[in-house]
Parts: C-alpha cells; structure tokens; sequence
C-alpha cells in the first residue's frame, strides 16, 4: 500500500508544472502573498487580543486584594478579645493584602460559620471565655489551651485560588502575628510586675498565651478543585468549536433548499444534543477522577450530584455553543478563530480569578457562561456562596437571547446563500475565493435588464391581413353577410 507514495509513480508527473517563481504565475504568488500578509495581521491582532484580555483580568490582582475584606469578631468581650481586636485594626493596610474590618452582629462560632460559608470570605473570631481561660492560667492552673483562643474561619469553595491566595494566608499571617506580639507584651509586663502573687503562672500560658485553629467551613481541597470546572468545559467547548465549523462549511445544500422555520429547529436541537453528550462526558469524567480525598473535603457525592453536574455543563455548553455558531455562520474562514479566542479566554479567566481582583471592566465575567457553571458546581459540592438564582438566571437568559440571535443568523445566512452573496465557506461575492453554484443577484437582475434591451421593439398598432379569395375583408366592412 506504500508503494502508492514511491516517487517512482510519480516520474514525469511535474513535467507540466513551472517553478514557484515562474513569470506566468507571478500574478498569482503576489496575491497569495498579500493574502498571507493580511491573515498574517489578523493573527496578530488576534493573539493580542487573547494575551491582553487575559493578563489584563490577572497582572494588578496583588495589588487589589485590599478589595477582599476580611472581619474580626470578638465574642470574648474581655481582655483578650479587645486587645486581639485593636492588634487586628491596627495591621498595615497594603495593597496585596486583604482588609480587616470588625463585625458588632454575630453572636456566636456557629453564627459566624453560617455567615462566612453564605456570603463572607473569612473571619478571625474571638471565641468566648478566651479572657477567663487565659487568667485563670495565669493564676496557676495547670492546663491551658492556647488555641482555643481564636477560629480562623475560611470558605474556600467560594473562590478556590483568592481564597488560597489570599483569604487564608490573610488570616493565618494576622492569627500568628497577634499571637506573637501578645506573647511579647504579655511577658514584658510579667518581667515588671513586683506582684508575688503572679510569679507563680503558668509559663505555656505565658509564652504562649494566644494561638488558633483552622475551620473550612466549605471546603474545596479536594484533588482537582481549583481546576476541574476550568479545563472541563475547556475540553467541551473546544470539542464544539471543531463541529460548528464543520456544520458551517457543510450547511451550503440545507440553506439552499431547506425551509426557514426547518432550519430554524434544527440547529438549536442538534447543539442541545451535542451539548447534551459532551457534559455527560465531563461528568463521568468527574465521578472518575475527582480524587482519593473528595468524600472527606467536600459534600458526599450522590446520584443527584451526578445530574445537577451533567445538566449544569449542558447549560454552558448550550449558551456557548449557540454564541459561537451565530458568528461562525456569517464570518470568512480566516476570521472564524476570533471569536472563539475572545470566547475562551475571558471564561478561563472568569473561574481562575475573581472580581474582587480584578479592574472593573472585567465585571463583565458576571455574564460568562464559565463563571456561572463553576459556581453551581463549587455550591453543589461544597455548598458555599449561594448564588443559584443569579447563576441560573444568566444562564437560561443567555441561551433565550442566542436562541433568538440564531434564528436571525440563519434568516440571514439563507438569504445570503440563495441571493449568491456568500458560498458554502462563507467567502463573499467579490473575494478571489468566491465560488458558487447559484448567481450573484445584482448578475441576474443585470442579466434580465440586458436580455429585456436585447429584444426587436414591438410595433405599435395592430396590423390587419386581408385574404381576397374568400370575398370577406375587414377593410371594406364586407363581413360576408
């Protein structure tokens, strides 16, 4: 079967075809030319087009943490809560780090937990009896517990990465710094009291007189977290781009002879299909590669989990698919790639950071179909930051308002191909790759307009023949009668 590519087959076959740079093709070379110097600017513009929306969402976000806001609650109410709480308040406001406020509304751990896994980004609490611990220590008892002082609340299926970033380092830099400068006041005043009473303390309580634990109310550490949503429908929506541009180069024959209101069905119900089967590739994938530790870091995984995971992915596969396809119907072949890097750059972006840390325009990422699908699936698996209302509300609104654009699309793109305005590739009448079967419709009016000028005038008036053999003339009246 190789023997078919032997270069011995193909002896004699070039001995009708010139060289590259022969004069009677020179024409044709310098087009192509030209033609590979525009795709050459359009590539360009696209892969800074990718490079500026993408790096533009993520190069200022160490200097806009302070736009994340952490709080302090103190349900102590004694000394160590308020000493902790001016130590919190007075920490250096920087720009790469979140800032700290204080909340006077939670009453209790519980209460913070709910509030923090609902809405916050992460507390540091105070936690009650914390001052009577400590001084009872201080007295002489043997046993204390330094951290049981302070909870470090986190949430980190919020927002995986600003929370590991950022949220929990926070937290967990401010806990030890307090905990050292307390140790440091707290000896200092020891080494100048003249009180025999208190020389008799403690001394883990002395040295160590704060410390805290760490609590996830949400978590999201499970093996794949702070990638899974991302490169999953990644995978679907790359998978999708390569079969609309295949349904786009082969629809030539259904718009010239196919009904509109067919059309119009069709395509929606062939993406929600695709959309259908490619999320339930994820999911599987998902239920298989989740991880050795999801089950102790995240909600137990049910039957319900699988389906709320397939049909989330079949709605962000479904709005994008449908968005694409309306720009795939009307763009040439060499601009078809733009639409799809403006597509997939600022979806990746809108679930590997977070609004917080990034320059306003990017609150467009509220509407990206990524952003939505990721945070369904962190809340149902983590059960963090409700927002299913907003996320299910963009989404189906986004696939009603496609739904329709399509529709236009396709009404547009028949026209176009029974007028002879664009070809089965979706070049244009007038481009040097134009070729279609059915005529420009300027042509044939022209064509009509020129035949109709090519016919003898008719004369005006009616001309009357006589026959005078059978006595009957129309000329002289004699009817015969």
């Amino acid at each position: 079967m190789l023997g078919i590519f032997s270069w011995r087959r193909l002896h004699g076959k070039d001995d009708h075809r010139v060289s590259i740079t022969a004069a009677s093709i020179r024409g044709e070379v310098r087009s192509r030319a030209w033609d590979y110097l525009q795709l050459a600017a359009i590539s360009t513009v696209m892969i800074w087009a990718g490079l500026s929306l993408f790096f533009g969402g993520v190069y200022r976000r160490s200097v806009l943490a302070n736009n994340i806001n952490v709080y302090i609650v103190d349900l102590d109410g004694g000394a160590v809560g308020t000493n902790v709480t001016r130590m919190v308040l007075d920490t250096a406001v920087t720009p790469s780090t979140p800032v700290w406020l204080q909340n006077h509304d939670l009453n209790s751990v519980d209460a913070v937990k709910a509030w923090v896994q609902h809405s916050g980004w992460g507390a540091l609490v105070v936690n009650p009896g914390a001052s009577a611990r400590l001084e009872s220590a201080l007295a002489g008892a043997d046993h204390y517990n330094a951290s049981a002082a302070m909870t470090l609340i986190e949430s980190t299926g919020r927002q995986v990465v600003a929370e590991m970033l950022y949220v929990s380092s926070a937290l967990t830099t401010t806990a030890q710094a307090v905990a050292r400068q307390y140790a440091q006041i707290q000896v200092t005043n020891f080494q100048a009291t003249d009180d025999p009473a208190q020389q008799q303390p403690n001394y883990a309580a002395l040295i160590h007189p704060v410390g805290f634990v760490t609590v996830d109310v949400a978590p999201a550490g499970f093996t794949m977290s702070p990638v899974m949503s991302t490169f999953g429908y990644l995978a679907i929506l790359l998978s999708i781009i390569g079969v609309l541009i295949m349904w786009k180069m082969t629809s030539f024959p259904f718009f010239a002879r196919v009904r509109f209101c067919d059309l119009a069905l069709m395509w929606p119900v062939l993406l929600l299909g695709l959309a259908l089967v490619l999320s339930f590739y994820q999911a599987l994938a998902f239920l298989a590669f989740r991880g050795p530790n999801f089950n102790s870091q995240a909600l137990t995984y049910t039957t319900a989990t699988f389906f709320k995971f397939w049909f989330t992915g079949t709605a962000v596969a479904f709005s994008l698919g449908l968005w694409l396809f309306n720009w795939f119907l009307h763009l040439t072949p060499q601009l078809m790639a733009l639409p799809s890097i403006c597509t997939v750059i600022p979806n990746v972006l809108s679930t590997v950071s977070t609004f917080e840390l990034a320059p306003k325009f990017y609150r467009i990422m509220y509407a990206m179909p990524f952003y939505n699908g990721s945070s369904l699936i962190l809340y149902i698996l983590t059960g963090a930051h409700p927002t299913i209302g907003r996320n299910v509300g963009v989404l189906v609104a986004e696939i009603v308002a496609m739904t329709a654009l399509l529709t236009l699309s396709i009404w547009i793109r028949q026209i176009c191909v029974l007028r002879g305005i664009s070809d089965a590739h979706g070049w244009f009448h007038g481009s040097r790759y134009y070729h279609s079967h059915i005529p420009y419709y300027k042509d044939v009016r022209a064509d009509a307009e020129h035949q109709a000028e090519s016919l003898p005038p008719r004369r005006a008036g009616v001309e009357i023949v006589d026959y005078d053999d059978d006595g009957v003339s129309l000329t002289t009246g004699n009817l015969g009668v």
